[in-house]
This record gives structure tokens, C-alpha cells and sequence, in this order.
């Protein structure tokens, strides 16, 4: 079977979508598929980092003004056909998917903004949010299969080997920060001056910067002066993280599923729109808080939310026992694998 995934990364995009395709690909090959990755060579783009992990790339223009162009160059790459075609990328949809047809047999759309028209065969969000097969309703196809929510997560496999044992050290004060792969804003420096304003005993942190962060060399020269601090660049074993961690200071988007199948408490900042619906849900829930947008946050801020609720034992728990019940442990990607094997070997759902 030949895979073809049509997404980006990029410094204002971020690498959350290139990362939830990777670990979709490498758990379809695991079932004996053969994946290629067709993306813009930007600034900030990953195709040394998928390459690295054993997938082609094709590479496409910095620039592609529509859905036409796009497809249109996508199409001048492709010298075979494909059984499967993922698009996770929220400028592509009906029309660039209604051109790739003429290579691909199914179509999988991974979305999370549902507000426009799809052609695909299966969709993907994993978010979590209230009436979500409403807001898909008008946009899909009547063959489509939505598979709608956490459970269909997709998370790497270091979490289901992890997910058994959710509980985590009480009396630890270490502090996970992560604001996605590139964190335009910076949030990381403000997290780690925040950090080194506590005066709890015992404090650590371990910080997580993507391949592509604009501020890396920042970070590594403040985070080297610092002993209770420890950076970690586009790291695989983020789960280990997790489990080490009291607390974490982050992102919204697919660090909300990692978190919650790690029984991980949450401090969250949102640094894009499409982040704010299911960050609010999940605030509500009780399974993470809520800090605001990322324009409104200071070293100040954070330091105040970090020193109450690590005060704050019985909170911590009960926001991670919330947190690990809305993802269950053996589903996520081997669930998305399985749906996308039935729909190739038996057609339309």
C-alpha cells in the first residue's frame, strides 16, 4: 500500500501537523505501507526531520497562492499512484482533494476548524469539543466516516507503553514546559524566567523546544546558566517527560492528548485561534486550566499560576485523574489504523 501525506511545517505554522503525520506513518508501516510526504520547502519546514525517520519527501514551492496551484504541483511529483492520500492542512480541502483523486483512491482530511467543504473519505479531529459531528454536518460528504474526538488521538507509541501507570510522584516540584515545535512568541523564555523566580524547594524543570525554534540558541545559552534546568530539542521520549513531571507549563493543540493519557496536570497558554474551543472545554472539564492568550502572558504571570497551584497537591490530582478519563489507553492511533484498514478493504463506510 502507498501512502501519499500532503502537510507543512513551518515557523508561523508550527510542527504539529508534520508530527501527528509522522506518527500516523510509521504506524502504517508497521501494516506494510510505504509513505511519502509531500511538502513546501519554507522556512522552518521538517524534511531533514522526515527524512530522518525513513520517508520520502517531495519537495513543493515556498509559494502556492490556492488549492489549484497546490494540487497542481503536488500532481508534478507524484510518478505513481497512491491507495491512501492524508491532507493535514487547514488552506486544503474539497478542491485540492478533488484533483488528487486522480491519483489517490481514499482520501483521510485531518481538521480540527471545520468551516469548509471537504471531499474526503474519512476525517480526523481529535479535539474534544461539545456537539462536534454538528459542526462537521454540512461540510462532508455523505460517504464519509468522522472519526470525531481523543479517542481517535494520534499519539506516538511511547504513550501506550507508558499509559499503564498513570500515577506520578506527589512530592516532586519538576515542571514540564513545552509551547510546540517553533513557539513564535517565545512563550518558553517567559516560562523559564518564570521558573527561576520560584523559590520552592527543590524546583527543576525540563524545557522542550522543537528542530525549528527561531530562539534556540537563546534558550540553550539561558537554560545552560541555569542547574535546575534541562533542554531537550525535538526530543522522541516525551512521554518519559511527562510521567517525571508534577506540572506542566504549555501549548494547547496534540499536547493536550499526550497530557491527558499521561494523567499530566496542565497549565495552558493558546497561541493560535483554532486552539481556544477545546482548551476552554477541557478548562471546564476540570482536566487542564486555562491561563489565556498567548499576548497576554508575562514571566510574572506565569510564576504566580506555577507557585499556587504546585501549592496545590489535591488539585494537581484530581485535574490529572479528570484528565486521564477522557482518553482511553488503548485506542488513539491504533484506533485510526484500524478504521483506515476497514475503509481501504471494504470501500466507502
Amino acid at each position: 500500500m502507498k501512502v501519499l501525506f500532503r502537510t507543512d511545517a513551518s515557523v508561523t505554522l508550527g510542527s504539529g501537523h508534520v508530527m501527528r503525520c509522522l506518527t500516523l506513518a510509521h504506524a502504517l508501516k508497521k501494516t506494510g505501507a510505504s509513505c511519502d510526504f509531500a511538502c513546501r520547502i519554507t522556512s522552518g519546514h521538517l524534511a531533514d526531520v522526515i527524512r530522518s525517520q525513513g520517508f520520502n519527501v517531495l519537495p513543493l514551492p515556498d509559494i502556492l497562492l490556492n488549492q489549484t496551484e497546490d494540487a497542481t504541483a503536488t500532481l508534478a511529483q507524484l510518478s505513481q499512484n497512491y491507495t491512501l492520500l492524508v491532507v493535514d492542512h487547514y488552506a486544503l480541502a474539497a478542491d485540492y482533494c478533488r484533483m488528487l483523486r486522480a491519483r489517490c483512491r481514499y482520501i483521510l482530511q485531518i481538521d480540527d476548524l471545520a468551516n469548509r467543504s471537504y471531499d474526503c473519505d474519512l476525517l480526523l479531529d481529535q479535539n474534544l469539543v461539545a456537539n462536534a459531528e454538528q459542526h462537521y454536518s454540512k461540510w462532508l460528504p455523505t460517504h464519509c466516516q468522522a472519526l470525531l474526538g481523543p479517542r481517535y488521538a494520534l499519539l506516538r507509541e511511547e504513550f501506550y507503553q507508558s499509559a499503564a501507570p498513570r500515577d506520578r510522584n506527589v512530592n516532586s516540584n519538576r515542571i514540564l514546559i513545552g509551547f510546540g515545535g517553533s513557539d513564535e512568541q517565545n512563550l518558553t523564555a517567559l516560562a523559564i524566567e518564570a521558573v527561576d523566580k520560584l523559590k520552592l524547594p527543590g524546583i527543576s524543570a525540563d524545557i522542550v523546544i522543537g528542530a525549528n525554534n527561531p530562539w534556540h540558541a537563546d534558550i540553550k545559552q539561558l537554560t545552560a546558566s541555569l542547574p535546575d534546568m534541562q533542554l531537550h530539542v525535538q526530543c522522541n521520549y516525551m512521554a518519559k517527560l511527562m510521567h517525571q513531571a508534577r506540572l506542566m507549563l504549555g501549548g494547547g493543540g496534540a499536547s493536550h492528548w499526550e497530557r491527558c493519557i499521561s494523567a499530566l496536570p496542565g497549565l495552558v497558554v493558546t497561541v493560535a485561534e483554532n486552539q481556544q474551543a477545546a482548551t476552554a472545554y477541557l478548562d471546564q472539564l476540570g482536566a487542564c486550566v486555562w491561563l489565556g492568550q498567548a499576548a497576554d502572558m508575562s514571566a510574572e504571570f506565569f510564576a504566580e499560576q506555577l507557585c499556587y497551584y504546585l501549592s496545590q497537591p489535591a488539585l494537581l490530582d484530581s485535574m490529572g485523574q479528570t484528565a486521564a478519563g477522557l482518553i482511553p489507553a488503548a485506542a488513539g492511533t491504533p484506533l485510526v489504523v484500524e478504521t483506515i484498514m476497514k475503509t481501504l478493504n471494504n470501500g466507502h463506510p
